[in-house]
């Protein structure tokens, strides 16, 4: 902007500078470059201005203009060119004008002066009007295009059109026509007989003259050039404000070939019509154009792109409104054959793309496109059915239809439509839990392991497995949501369970019974299978051991074992695991692992009691188990190796080992009990015992009962060894005491007089006098000698008598001499060697 000042004058005794030499200082500084001067000499000459010692100019106010302008400060710009176009002409005009015209070259005679540059203009290079002056066409076409681009950034296009109006009724002066038409079109002339007078413009200024013209007539034709790229014009992103252009300028973008940034402009679009199905469909096909060209080479995007476009176009193909929308457009109404032969033409060419995608990228089934198409296509099929009231878009009269990717890119959308996409969910699971088929289905479709659950039904069970073992589904972690990861390992469990079911139709019996098996710890029931389950364990154990030298039986029982687990009440497979388990068992006898063998052979007889070897097995294994616990009778192992015993003989009444070996048991225990004071049981064990045991036994004497044997029983266990000591001598008499408790057997008392005078000899050695002593009350009265016995107790009084007398006690000491002498004869007592003077004696 420029303001200029006339002449110079003198306040108050100060000497002013002149404005008009300020201006041209501001003019000099603005022509090379010194911005920041030139706008400095300005603002001095317009301070003068307010003290009124200077006067705005055109020249001026469109130096400020020029200055505002590539400052991009708009509104300034704007209110400086509207100052400039509208300030009255000088009043000197006149006698500054030059006969000749300023253009070199122009033979015309002068018209005018230019009120901004001063220069002389002819009628073909300049305009000027009455009331607002002249200006020589350079001038007049820089304050014009830059007036016109500050109005439509700054909004002021209502003021920009005042200004320009009178400029353009000027006579052939075709750039204010052309701009006023682009400005006001309503107002003027169809630009297309001023568009060369727009060939002069900056590209990005014809560009916003073109966007404010399809701004305000939305005319096709004027869209179609507002979107055409400008040679050399900026290609920034469109504003806030513009927004509505995006579709024509996404079509620009992709009839340049441009399809990646046309996507990015129809997403943002959509963004602001999420359910509008012509924003679906046009996002639908620009994000098939992406995924189906050649100018991406970033498989990520491609694939981003194909996923967006399944979705969309999933919803188009479903959706009635598309088809209204389609015949309103076309001007024909179709049949509905003909609507679904072109439905499916077009979901095949998808198919059929997406496919070939697949093949070439080699991704996982599981993973693959045409799967998640197929996914999106059921979905959007059957949703209406469930949801035919909530799925009417606000504000619209008909309804529409998508599948779960569509529903994930609504709810990325947020606020109510994030809202609408849960309400779709719940109202799916609330006619899934009431038991609507169509609703079962539909939650299966819009959930996350939808694919797999589709994938599995079409057979593809062994993809199914391998995408969800991929994703870590077998494994448990803490941090995932418990149930997102039950859900899809009940889909893990249903697809190995498919699978071992082909396995054992197919005879794969071995894979059959590891995938039943696997299936069962994922949580499948396999109840109402056991059939097949033993079927396939059955044929597999025989797989293991048919025409083979060596059977690894070891690997027969486990895989048996694996699936009786399975299938508990299967008759074959638990007599062929039987079989297993006796030549398991006889393995392990032939390496004398008893306890192993004894196991084995127990586990073959549960499951199969009529298996006669295993019977026989197991008995003899329990027998010579039972056998060895009784090697040495220890007390303690006596009732378990009895009741081992009895389970034998209750398997087989008639096993004579097994019988012999009890009989002994209920023998042993039955003198066990009777040592114990246990008179009943030792009686009732005796007599069980004698039933046991073969008649020509030599326990068993003709005409005697079971009290005599048990006498017998207990004599025998008294039978007297060199050096016992003490302990063995009492539990000697103390057996022998219990024996004749029972029967009096005729060799008894002279065993129990004779171990009476071993313990009384063994006391005294020790000086134990009164014990010794002692023991002579337990002499038996029908002893026939008891000499020894005697001589062992005279002896004892004898040396006790001593020890008295030695310890001056004479009165005890004569007392236990009168009592040797009554155990002992006088031959006895010289061998104590008495002498007459003893005292003792």
């Amino acid at each position: 902007m420029s303001y200029t000042v006339w002449g110079g004058a003198e306040d108050d005794g100060a000497v002013i500078d002149d404005p008009s030499l300020v201006l041209d200082e501001a003019v000099a500084a603005y022509v090379h470059g010194r911005f920041a001067m030139a706008v400095s000499k300005l603002r001095r000459v317009e301070r003068m201005a307010a003290a009124g010692h200077a006067v705005i100019d055109v020249r001026h106010a469109a130096l400020r203009g020029a200055l505002a302008a590539r400052a991009q400060n708009w509104a300034e710009c704007c209110d400086w060119y509207l100052r400039t176009l509208a300030l009255s002409p000088a009043s000197d005009r006149a006698c500054q004008r030059s006969p000749f015209c300023f253009q070199a070259g122009c033979t015309g005679l002068t018209a005018d002066l230019c009120d901004q540059c001063g220069r002389c203009f002819c009628s073909e290079h300049g305009a000027g009007h009455g009331q607002v002056g002249a200006r020589c066409s350079p001038c007049l076409d820089v304050a014009l295009h830059n007036l016109v681009q500050a109005a439509i950034l700054a909004d002021r296009v209502d003021a920009a059109v005042e200004a320009l109006t009178p400029w353009a009724c000027t006579a052939n002066w075709a750039t204010a026509k052309a701009l006023l038409a682009y400005l006001a079109p309503g107002n003027a002339t169809d630009p297309g007989e001023q568009a060369d007078a727009l060939a002069c413009l900056e590209p990005d200024r014809r560009a916003a003259l073109l966007l404010h013209r399809a701004s305000t007539t939305l005319h096709p034709t004027d869209l179609e050039r507002a979107c055409a790229q400008e040679p050399g014009a900026s290609d920034a992103p469109l504003s806030e404000k513009d927004g509505w252009l995006r579709p024509w300028a996404a079509r620009r973008l992709s009839r340049t070939g441009r399809h990646v940034e046309a996507w990015r402009l129809r997403y943002e679009e959509w963004l602001t019509r999420p359910v509008d199905i012509s924003a679906v469909h046009a996002l639908a096909l620009t994000a098939l154009r992406v995924f189906t060209g050649d100018t991406e080479t970033d498989d990520r995007v491609r694939e981003e792109a194909a996923r967006q476009a399944i979705a969309c176009w999933a919803t188009v193909l479903h959706s009635v409104s598309y088809w209204r929308e389609l015949g309103r457009h076309s001007g024909r109404s179709s049949t509905a054959d003909e609507l679904k032969t072109a439905s499916d033409a077009l979901t095949e060419r998808i198919r059929q793309a997406l496919r070939d995608d697949d093949r070439t990228v080699e991704r996982p089934t599981a993973d693959s496109l045409e799967l998640a198409w197929e996914v999106e296509l059921a979905a959007a099929r059957i949703l209406p059915e469930v949801m035919e009231d909530v799925l009417t878009p606000l504000g619209c009269g008909y309804g529409f239809s998508s599948g779960r990717g569509f529903l994930d890119l609504l709810s990325s959308v947020g606020g109510r439509w994030k809202d609408l996409v849960a309400e779709v969910h719940n109202a799916v699971s609330e006619a899934s839990r009431e038991g609507d088929e169509t609703g079962a289905r539909l939650a299966v479709l819009l959930s996350p392991e939808g694919r797999y659950r589709t994938l599995l039904e079409s057979g593809g069970f062994d993809e199914v497995i391998a995408g969800l073992e991929a994703e870590g589904t077998a494994r448990h972690d803490a941090r995932e949501n418990a149930e997102s990861l039950q859900s899809r390992r009940r889909v893990l469990g249903a697809a190995l369970f498919a699978r071992a079911q082909a396995g054992a139709e197919a005879r794969r019996w071995s894979a059959a019974i590891r995938d039943f098996e696997r299936a069962a710890s994922f949580g499948v029931c396999l109840t109402g299978h056991e059939e097949d389950i033993g079927r396939a364990g059955v044929h597999a154990g025989f797989a293991l051991y048919k025409n083979r030298a060596e059977v690894d039986w070891q690997a027969y029982v486990g895989l048996l074992e694996r699936a009786l687990a399975m299938a508990p009440h299967h008759e074959q497979l638990k007599r062929d695991l039987a079989v297993g388990c006796v030549r398991l068992g006889e393995q392990a006898s032939r390496q004398n692992e008893h306890d192993e063998a004894r196991v084995r052979f127990a586990r073959a007889y549960d499951l199969d009691p009529s298996n006669e070897t295993a019977v026989a097995a197991l008995n003899a294994a329990e027998t010579g188990n039972a056998e060895r616990l009784l090697e040495g009778y220890p007390f303690s192992r006596l009732p378990q190796a009895i009741e081992m015993l009895r389970r034998v003989l209750d398997r087989d009444e008639a096993f004579q080992p097994a019988r012999r070996a009890l009989a002994d048991a209920l023998y042993e225990h039955a003198l066990d009990a009777a040592v114990n004071d246990d008179r009943a049981d030792a009686l009732s064990l005796m007599r069980e015992s004698r039933s046991l045991s073969d008649r020509d036994s030599r326990r068993w004497s003709s005409g005697r009962g079971p009290k005599h044997a048990i006498a017998t029983g207990l004599y025998e266990r008294a039978v007297l060894y060199d050096e016992l000591d003490e302990d063995d001598l009492r539990e000697t008499l103390d057996l022998l005491t219990v024996a004749r408790s029972y029967e009096v057997l005729p060799e008894i008392s002279d065993v129990q007089v004779s171990a009476l005078a071993d313990l009384v000899e063994l006391l005294s050695g020790e000086e134990n006098y009164d014990a010794a002593i002692a023991l002579v009350r337990r002499c038996p009265r029908d002893v026939v000698d008891r000499s020894r016995l005697d001589s062992a107790v005279a002896t004892a009084y004898a040396r006790r008598a001593r020890r008295h007398l030695d310890q001056g006690d004479s009165a005890a000491a004569r007392s236990d001499t009168r009592s040797a002498r009554k155990y002992a004869s006088a031959r006895q007592l010289s061998l104590f060697r008495a002498d007459e003077a003893d005292p003792l004696w």
